[in-house]
């Protein structure tokens, strides 16, 4: 990995820590907020959905900046937005000023997403490109635990009020953007694309290039559209599910008290952040389908053997455990599915591309949550897992039904003449 790759992938990295903390530290905060503002549990959720309406109206709009200006431009731009946004919620008077800040956070985190990913697909080797992608994605769980200390630290510890978990969020976000402009390099892929659009000449034979959502739908990549769009929505069906869920089903089913939950959670994410590494350099080695392909296999045992502990009514502590190592791993599954929809999107459409599968995912991860509930209502929270890991199960079909890409340069990667099968290259 060059220099610059180095660079990219570890600013990449940290924006997405930054993003995760900033999107977090709301729900630690959140009674103090109640406390303070009078809210009912109602608004508090609205104040929720706010911040996810953000997220997609961000992972759409944004990319397409990025498409035109440069990555270096988009990154900065959505880091800079959710931090002083962040800033904004921390500053805030009233409940809707915190929503309108938290909506702008939601724009700025939804966009790195597809923006950061992009970046880093672009300027990685092939045979490196699974890995640096896993890298980047841990930054989602580092990011889960630079929350809880920031709350710990200057909430719990110094007493200092849920404000300055806020304002403290705002420091790295703001510290990075300038680094991003001045020590990055431009993506040469994202170069080279601009300059042909420059050059394009309106004639019969070469018409301009259009940067829109519309070409999304075109025949030349209406297949790319549709694979890494399924791909994210079965995977935040999977991911925001099993997320959302696990505590209640350990909560409601398995009657543990919040210290077991909590402890259960840290051990889990942990050992899940091991995954999300492993997921790259195992995808670089074997290929994205078939390690795809086993991570969801490991979540689906998993979630099956937390069933059969429930109805059997086998509650051992160890072998619980061991199944929520499993459930941390499996949650891994994110860095496959958002490496490959990075590099089955072509140079012209591969922000905006990623953007739009981006922000269908999330709105299926708004949707699942509370489809999940009712079915937990007539059977089992466990149950209701069982569900989502069926939802995600349904990924594996469809990344088979475009090509391996693990080894490959970006402009080497055909998905119009793929057809469902093995491997494409030898294994590395």
């Amino acid at each position: 990995m060059s220099s610059m790759a180095k660079k990219v992938l570890f600013f990449v990295f940290v924006a997405w820590v930054i993003d995760a903390a900033d999107s977090t530290i709301y729900s630690l905060t959140l009674p103090m907020i109640k406390e303070e503002f009078g809210l009912d549990l109602k608004t508090m959720g609205l104040v929720a959905s706010v911040f996810l309406a953000g997220t997609v109206l961000g992972s759409l709009v944004l990319p397409l900046l990025a498409d035109r200006k440069g990555r270096r431009i988009g990154m900065t731009t959505c880091v800079g937005l959710f931090s002083l946004a962040t800033c904004a919620v921390g500053m805030s008077g009233s409940v809707v000023t915190m929503a309108i800040g938290r909506f702008f956070t939601g724009c700025g985190t939804g966009a790195e997403w597809p923006i950061g990913a992009a970046y880093v697909s672009e300027i990685v080797s092939p045979k490196k490109r699974g890995w640096a992608m896993g890298i980047m994605q841990s930054g989602y769980p580092v990011g889960f635990f630079l929350a809880g200390l920031v709350f710990l630290i200057f909430e719990s510890w110094f007493d200092l009020g849920w404000r300055a978990c806020y304002f403290v969020l705002v420091i790295p976000g703001l510290a990075i953007c300038i680094p991003i402009l001045t020590m990055l390099k431009e993506s040469p892929t994202w170069l080279k694309t601009n300059e042909e659009r420059r050059n394009a000449k309106v004639t019969a034979a070469a018409k301009p290039h259009r940067t829109g959502y519309g070409e999304l739908f075109t025949p030349k990549y209406l297949k790319s559209t549709f694979i890494a769009t399924v791909l994210h929505m079965f995977g935040a069906m999977y991911a925001y599910g099993i997320v959302v869920w696990l505590p209640g089903a350990l909560a409601i089913d398995f009657a543990f008290d919040n210290e077991q939950v909590s402890y259960f959670t840290l051990v889990s994410w942990a050992v899940g952040t091991v995954g999300y590494l492993l997921a790259g350099r195992m995808a670089d080695l074997y290929g994205r389908k078939i390690v795809l392909t086993a991570y969801m296999l490991i979540g689906l045992f998993a979630v099956l053997m937390l069933n059969y502990m429930l109805y059997s009514e086998n509650h051992s502590a160890i072998l619980m455990y061991v199944v929520g190592c499993f459930i941390g791993i499996s949650v891994g599954v994110t860095v496959l599915y958002i490496t490959y929809s990075s590099e089955i999107y072509v140079d012209e459409v591969r922000t905006i591309g990623l953007g739009f599968s981006v922000a269908l995912g999330k709105v299926a991860a708004v949707i699942t949550p509370t489809l999940l509930g009712i079915i937990a209502e007539f059977t089992s929270v466990s149950a209701s897992l069982l569900v989502a890991t069926g939802l995600g199960m349904l990924m594996i079909p469809v990344i088979f039904f475009g090509p391996e890409t693990a080894g490959k340069g970006l402009h080497e990667i055909d998905v119009a003449s793929a057809a469902a099968g093995p491997r494409e290259t030898e294994t590395r």
